[in-house]
């Protein structure tokens, strides 16, 4: 197994026990993504999930993605088991996908979008008021997947805000939230 799938199944496991946890008044609530509500932040998770399923089934994005609807749990645990069922084929990671980075091994694509789904799980657990504590390994492995990529991308519009500096002696989870502007 990869490193990179190996992450990809913490971050789908650690987005689905804060999902479990949210009750339904948490999707109508703002959340840490300026102009997203809880619904928001489950439904891009959707489409993240539902991207690598495609990459690794046809090798291209989907044209659609899943609503939120009356069961996200529901919705989430389907589309979950069937990209965890995907990846779990002979080559399935060695794939290369046209994705929205530009064409990328499977494998490659699943490290950025674990990397998204984790901060969107913490995300999810500040809107719902849950426990917002990460896995910290993951927390290192997903800074340094941010790290990798441009900073003029990173900072973008509707990407990540502005880095501030972390608290001296700050763990894995805060310099990951710091990096990306979020306010732990």
């Amino acid at each position: 197994m990869s490193v990179n799938l190996r992450n990809y199944v913490k971050s789908l496991y650690g987005f689905d026990h804060v999902l479990r946890l949210a009750k339904p008044a948490a999707f109508k609530r703002s959340s840490p993504c300026e102009g997203w509500t809880g619904a928001d932040v489950v439904g891009h998770a959707f489409g993240g999930v539902k991207s690598v399923l495609s990459a690794v089934t046809t090798g291209k994005m989907p044209k659609t993605y899943p609503k939120v609807g009356d069961d996200p749990l529901a919705t989430y645990a389907k589309l979950r088991d069937q990209t965890i069922e995907a990846l779990d084929h002979p080559n399935a990671l060695a794939r290369v996908a046209d994705t929205f980075f530009g064409p990328m091994p499977v494998d490659t694509f699943i490290g950025f979008m674990g990397a998204d789904l984790i901060v969107h799980a913490w995300d999810l657990a500040r809107t719902a008021k849950v426990d917002d504590r990460l896995d910290p390994a993951l927390c290192k492995a997903t800074l340094a997947t941010w790290k990798s990529l441009p900073e003029a991308m990173l900072r973008s519009p509707h990407v990540f805000g502005p880095a501030h500096k972390a608290p001296a002696g700050a763990d894995a989870q805060a310099k990951l939230l710091a990096f990306l502007g979020r306010q732990a």
